[in-house]
């Protein structure tokens, strides 16, 4: 049997390949960025960075959602200030420019001469999928439903949308956003990494399967008998991720902020009938900590130089291969 082997290190610590990927990953994706409780009135804004991109969501006067990066053209000032905020009016933080609903220059406050024609914000799209509110960069890309593709349907046996918000924690991580995807995708890992997890899921009999689109999987462990983790997890190319659990579920992405630096966002939901989320999102808070420990050391042996590539199992490992076989597709008819 010939193997299929893994991406080289140099697509881990280049920053030329994360350029690279900035511009044909992530601005050609719909990146999920908030949620839609985030945003219960018509001037209420959240920020994120997209791939190192600020950009802003912000609920629309029709309730509909409008997104913007968050940079001024005039000397690339903030339109509004990080975090969660309300600000009604688009007017630069730095040095007053205004612009209308949809991003156009209104007023270059005291500039003494005519702005230049057509000066305006750079929009782009938000739209929001089951509560979730994704954006894209790309103006070529399908719409987020379109693109999802059989994502959707393959979903909705799993009805989340009743859930409420429980809580969120990030995690600052020195890592590569790659080495966390590889991680996610398969579960090799989880007898050595996820002790405790695996007394409640046969990790043997784990198994990630998809329906022809390999931009995302399904993952399913069996329950062990009388244990109350549900062993279910959703993955889509390239950052998203849902875990479900008993009367609730986590929303799982990891944001890159540079060629080795990710933010790990987790937030968690339940229905009104949970009494047992606590000990829940404790379980998997002690997960994503041991995912984290592992994916930094990876990152620490491939920056050190000895480790060139590896084989991927073929039992194991084979959505890992579909998950590198996207990247080279996106970064290799750019490599100089």
């Amino acid at each position: 049997m010939t193997l299929t082997e893994t991406l080289p290190t140099r697509y881990y610590i280049d920053p030329a390949i994360w350029e690279i990927e900035r511009h044909q990953v992530f601005a050609k994706s719909w990146v999920m960025v908030g949620n839609d409780h985030q945003l219960p009135k018509s001037g209420d804004y959240f920020t994120e960075q997209v791939a190192s991109w600020p950009i802003f969501v912000q609920r629309a006067d029709d309730g509909g959602l409008r997104a913007f990066h968050n940079m001024c053209p005039h000397r690339a000032g903030p339109i509004v200030w990080e975090g969660n905020g309300h600000q009604a009016n688009l007017v630069c933080r730095y040095h007053g420019w205004a612009f209308d609903k949809e991003g156009l220059l209104l007023n270059a406050r005291d500039f003494g001469a005519e702005a230049p024609a057509g000066t305006c914000l750079s929009k782009i799209r938000a739209q929001s999928w089951r509560g979730m509110i994704f954006v894209c960069l790309d103006p070529s890309t399908p719409d987020l439903i379109e693109w999802l593709g059989g994502f959707v349907d393959r979903c909705k046996e799993y009805p989340t949308e009743g859930y409420r918000f429980h809580s969120r924690t990030v995690r600052h991580t020195s890592m590569n956003w790659k080495v966390y995807n590889d991680n996610f995708v398969e579960g090799y890992h989880l007898p050595l990494v996820h002790p405790a997890m695996c007394k409640e899921v046969d990790a043997l009999d784990y198994v990630i399967s998809g329906e022809g689109d390999p931009r995302w999987n399904i993952h399913v462990a069996p329950r062990r008998v009388g244990q109350t983790w549900s062993g279910v997890w959703g993955y889509f190319f390239p950052c998203f991720s849902f875990d479900i659990f008993p009367g609730g579920m986590a929303v799982e992405r990891w944001l890159p902020v540079g060629n080795d630096k990710m933010d790990l966002i987790f937030e968690y939901f339940f229905d009104d009938n949970s009494d047992d989320a606590d000990t829940i999102v404790k379980d998997s808070e002690e997960v994503a900590d041991e995912d984290v420990r592992i994916c930094e050391m990876v990152q620490k042996n491939l920056v050190a130089g000895l480790y060139q590539s590896g084989s991927l199992s073929p039992r194991h490992e084979h959505a890992v291969a579909e998950f590198h076989q996207l990247v080279r597709e996106a970064v290799d008819p750019h490599l100089v």
